[in-house]
C-alpha cells in the first residue's frame, strides 16, 4: 500500500474526503482507498498566514484546486504553486465561475495543465494517479514532536525521499543531532519500515522537545548542510513592482523551513538567515514579504 498526498484548499472538502488528524495551521485528512493513503493537507492558517500555504504545497505530490470564485486568495495561491513548481493537479471548477476569466488568469501558469475534474471523480482519480517515488537516502520533514507517557519522544512527518526502518540511526537538521528510530507507525499502526510519500509517526530518541521547530529534517544524504547563508538563482514574481534592495529584511521558505533573512548581495542573490536551516543544492525556495503585497515576491534555486 502507498501514499499519496494532495494539497487541498476547501476545508469542506477535506472533512468530506477523510479523517482529520489533529488541530493546527496545517491540517491532515487521511482515507485510504483502492488500497492507496490518501492524505488531503489543508492550510486551515491561509489566507491569514502564508506559511501556511507553502508549507502545505511542499508536502504535496499533487494539488487539488476547487475554483468556487475568483479573488485575491486564489491569485495567492496560483503564484505559490508555480512559485514551488507544482505541476500536477487537478481543477473542480463551479458553476459560478467564469471559465473565460479564470482560463486567461491561469494561462501563463502551471494550473493551466492541470485536469478538470468532478468532486464525485476525486477519491478514484487521485488513488489511480501516477505516483513519483524519490529514492535515495531518506529525507523526513517533520512538522511535529512532542511527548507521550509510556512512549517517549514522538516525531510527525513525511518521507520525502528514500526509505527508513525501524531499529535505526538517522540525523535531525540543522540541529545536527544524531537521532535513533526506535519504532515506525503509519496509520495507527506499526510497521517494520516506511516508503516515500509515507505520513510517518516515529517513537526516538535523542531529539527533545525543547531543540524542536517545524521544519527540521531527519536524514543521513551528505549533500544537505546547515547554513545561516545562502545562495539563489532568483526569479522575481511579476506581479512583485519593487525590485530587492541590499540590506531588506524578508522571509525564506526552504522546505517546510520558514526563517527571516537580509539580502547581503543581489546578483547572484546572496542572503544570511536569522538562524541556521537545512538544505541542498538545487532546491526551490520561495521569498516572502509577509507584510507586503504581494507577499509571495519571487522564487529560486539554491546555488
Amino acid at each position: 500500500m502507498n501514499s499519496l498526498n494532495c494539497a487541498i484548499f476547501n476545508e469542506n472538502l477535506a472533512k468530506e474526503f477523510g479523517k482529520k488528524e489533529h488541530d493546527s495551521d496545517i491540517e491532515f485528512y487521511h482515507r485510504i482507498h483502492n488500497n492507496r493513503v490518501l492524505t488531503f493537507i489543508y492550510p486551515k492558517g491561509f489566507p491569514e498566514k502564508i506559511n501556511s500555504l507553502l508549507q502545505a504545497l511542499h508536502l504535496s505530490n499533487y494539488v487539488l484546486l476547487q475554483v468556487d470564485k475568483i479573488d485575491a486568495a486564489l491569485g495567492e495561491i496560483i503564484v505559490a504553486i508555480d512559485s514551488l513548481g507544482k505541476k500536477d493537479g487537478f481543477l473542480i471548477i463551479g458553476d459560478a465561475v467564469d471559465e473565460n476569466i479564470f482560463n486567461k488568469i491561469i494561462e501563463n501558469s502551471a494550473v493551466k495543465n492541470y485536469q478538470k475534474i468532478s468532486k464525485e471523480d476525486v477519491l478514484e482519480t487521485l488513488s489511480n494517479a501516477d505516483l513519483k517515488q524519490k529514492t535515495g537516502q531518506a529525507v523526513i520533514d517533520l512538522d511535529s514532536l512532542f511527548d507521550v507517557k509510556g512512549v517517549g519522544t514522538v516525531a510527525l512527518g513525511f518521507l520525502t525521499h528514500g526509505n527508513i526502518l525501524k531499529m535505526s540511526n538517522i540525523k535531525a537538521l540543522p540541529n545536527n543531532i544524531e537521532v535513533f528510530i526506535k519504532t515506525i507507525q503509519k496509520q495507527d499502526k506499526d510497521w517494520p519500515d516506511a516508503y516515500c510519500n509515507d505520513r510517518v509517526g516515529l517513537a526516538i530518541k535523542g531529539l527533545t522537545v525543547e531543540d524542536f521547530s517545524r521544519g527540521i529534517i531527519f536524514t543521513l544524504d551528505p549533500e544537505f548542510k546547515a547554513s545561516k547563508t545562502i545562495n539563489i538563482q532568483f526569479e522575481k514574481n511579476k506581479f512583485c513592482k519593487k525590485d530587492l534592495a541590499q540590506n531588506q529584511q524578508l522571509h525564506l521558505q526552504c522546505r517546510l523551513q520558514i526563517v527571516g533573512c537580509i539580502v547581503k548581495q543581489l546578483n547572484p542573490l546572496s542572503l544570511e538567515l536569522s538562524k541556521e536551516i537545512a538544505f541542498k543544492k538545487g532546491e526551490q525556495i520561495a521569498l516572502i514579504d509577509i507584510n507586503g503585497k504581494p507577499r509571495i515576491i519571487g522564487k529560486g534555486t539554491i546555488l
